[in-house]
């Protein structure tokens, strides 16, 4: 039985949304058996095999492949109610794995290969996972040392690969060859078990756990039942979004709710889902299998346009004519965005533009791009801009894990800019005095994982508290803001969004990797801003400078060209949000560091503690060389 904050508001749908929902699966199971008996032959996945050539799984070879591996995991003694922990990149083996789990009624508990040892101590203990798939024997060797993977652990599943070595004596090892030989021996002793299993799973069964990031301290377990994703996958996938005839291409990681989410609206519409996890290989995977749509964060797309406008030498014929196309997209935005026709000599100069340069850019991601879908952090506008300009639509969503991750949603058809779309058919939302967004729908977790005073807390009077703030306009569509904790207070009693000055600095520099705004109680706002690497090192090799990344920062030249951008960035901002003096960090934020959650979220409390002697310096006027370099601007 749905909780009061899972409510579904059905009264104001179409006929056909409010019959999806009312009628939508009753598990994950059922929702595979459904596609794989509509269409059985048509091509529903894509993956990399291990030469790098692509392959292809019909519907129903996928749900007969998923049985087989729900039939391994049965072998091994994996029950209804047992946790699995997943630890690996993105995969075809990856969704094998984690929808036969929740064919035979377990729970997936996902986690991010690159967690630091303590956070992975604390979730596999705190899941009660009793079984952990790595992707490699390399990854491990670099777990098994964690004292609840020693100890608590009964199975471990290694997706990539045969064991050698030292490692292959422990007995707990399966290697997915031998998944599948015992899956394929227990199927032919119980041929009706994963079927009896899926019948016997209710919506409300709890599917999956996640634990969030913990930008700001320990991870917290948010429990998603079966429900939450048949919810996802019905009510994008009934809303006209997607066709049978895409083809999705997944890079994003399943740990995240994000991608999961997204499969569910895949099976739904019955397209094709092309699967990598490997980030390097994005834009080469896209000419590959030409997706029409993907779905990304705001880093990944920064990083396409950052490689195009750097690949064209600056005072080249290339990047003059680069230049020369931007400026005509710049004049004929305010027309193409409103759907206006264009002076005529303006709309040649733009179809000349195109022919020369946008749709080589747009080449490069397949040709064949419908629309991105950015989530997961603030999309800049100028960004979204850039992209709409070379003829793509980037579209902007937003949820959170606590909401199965997408809550709102721009359709191609109907998109906004500005804003993160409308609400998921169903979800219904409202927003406080102090402007905080709070949800109500299909999409809301169940309750965060051993934490009940925190669930009340997040869920008083029956609604989810999003933290967020934001707007939502007459016609339905929201505007993210801030988030509440998040706003400085300057020492003249300016508010000012962080993510605003951040988003300015990232936005206007293809230097810019990532920047963290400081300015609480202060007289004005500073930066700490961490550099582009490849840019870096292009900016070397274009200048004629054989130098390293921390030599670079060092010099003149490249802080005289980073004062110029941050300048630009402040011609964006209020005067009071305007950054006045700024510093280079030695590298970027990462997880590795404990500056940046797995799916590249800085971690602003900490990257502040960490560099606090910087900060004190920045405001005392120093002027350090070194991995500092304090700039005026």
């Amino acid at each position: 039985m749905a909780l009061e904050y899972q409510q579904l508001d059905l009264d104001s749908l179409s006929p056909a949304l409010r019959e999806a929902l009312e009628n939508r699966w009753p598990n994950i199971g059922s929702a595979l058996d459904t596609r794989a008996e509509a269409t059985p032959d048509v091509t529903g996945w894509m993956y990399p095999d291990e030469n790098d050539e692509w392959r292809e799984l019909s519907w129903k070879e996928f749900r007969d492949r998923t049985h087989l591996v729900a039939a391994g995991l049965l072998s091994l003694g994996i029950e209804p109610g047992c946790v699995v922990a997943i630890s690996a990149n993105t995969s075809i083996r990856w969704v094998l794995t984690d929808f036969a789990v929740n064919c035979i009624g377990a729970v997936t508990c996902a986690l991010y290969p690159n967690t630091h040892e303590d956070d992975t101590q604390f979730i596999i203990s705190d899941s009660g996972s009793s079984t952990l798939v790595v992707e490699s024997q390399r990854l491990l060797e670099k777990m098994i040392h964690v004292p609840a993977i020693m100890h608590n652990i009964e199975h471990l599943i290694v997706l990539n690969g045969e064991i050698s070595g030292e490692i292959a004596k422990d007995e707990r090892v399966v290697t997915w060859k031998m998944l599948i030989a015992q899956g394929e021996k227990f199927r032919a002793a119980y041929p009706g078990r994963v079927r009896e299993l899926i019948d016997a799973t209710s919506r409300d069964d709890l599917a999956t756990i996640i634990y969030t990031s913990g930008t700001t301290g320990r991870p917290k377990g948010v429990e998603l039942t079966h429900d939450n994703w048949i919810y996802e996958g019905t009510a994008w996938g009934a809303n006209d979004t997607l066709y049978p005839t895409d083809l999705h291409y997944i890079w994003l990681p399943l740990t995240h709710a994000f991608g999961k989410a997204m499969l569910l609206v895949d099976i739904y519409t019955g397209c094709v889902t092309a699967l990598d996890g490997r980030v390097p290989k994005i834009v080469e995977n896209m000419a590959k299998v030409r997706p029409t749509l993907m779905c990304g964060v705001p880093r990944i797309f920064e990083k396409v346009r950052a490689g195009t406008e750097n690949a064209a030498k600056p005072g080249t014929p290339k990047a003059a004519l680069l230049k020369q196309a931007m400026r005509v997209a710049d004049k004929s935005f305010p027309y193409r965005s409103q759907g206006k026709a264009m002076p005529p000599l303006l709309a040649a100069q733009y179809k000349l533009s195109d022919k020369l340069a946008y749709s080589t850019i747009r080449n490069l991601l397949g040709g064949r791009l419908r629309f991105l879908v950015s989530g997961s952090a603030r999309l800049d506008p100028d960004l979204q801009k850039w992209f709409f300009n070379i003829g793509i639509k980037l579209l902007e969503g937003y949820g959170v894990t606590e909401t199965s991750a997408v809550t709102t949603y721009n359709r191609p058809q109907d998109f906004r800019f500005g804003t993160v779309g409308r609400l998921a058919p169903g979800t219904s939302a409202k927003v406080t005095d102090e402007g905080e967004i709070l949800l109500r729908g299909g999409g809301v977790m169940r309750q965060y994982h051993h934490d009940p005073e925190l669930t009340v807390q997040m869920t008083e009077g029956g609604w989810f508290h999003t933290g967020d703030v934001g707007t939502i306009d007459d016609e339905g569509y929201v505007r993210i803001t801030d988030r509440i904790k998040d706003v400085m207070k300057s020492s003249n009693g300016k508010f000012i969004s962080p993510a605003a000055v951040e988003g300015a600095l990232t936005s206007s520099s293809a230097a810019i990797s990532q920047a963290v705004a400081v300015g609480e109680g202060r007289k004005f706002v500073a930066a700490l801003i961490a550099l582009d690497p490849e840019w870096v090192e292009q900016w070397a090799k274009l200048n004629g400078f054989d130098v390293s990344y921390s030599e670079a920062l060092k010099m003149p030249q490249l802080q005289s060209t980073l004062r110029e951008e941050v300048q630009q960035a402040n011609k964006r901002l209020s005067r009071w949000e305007q950054v006045k003096r700024f510093a280079f960090l030695p590298e970027e934020m990462s997880v590795e560091s404990g500056t940046a959650t797995p799916t590249a979220k800085v971690k602003r409390r900490l990257v502040i503690e960490k560099y606090a002697d910087m900060i004190e310096k920045l405001y005392a006027g120093a002027e350090l060389w070194g991995p500092a370099n304090p700039t005026y601007v």
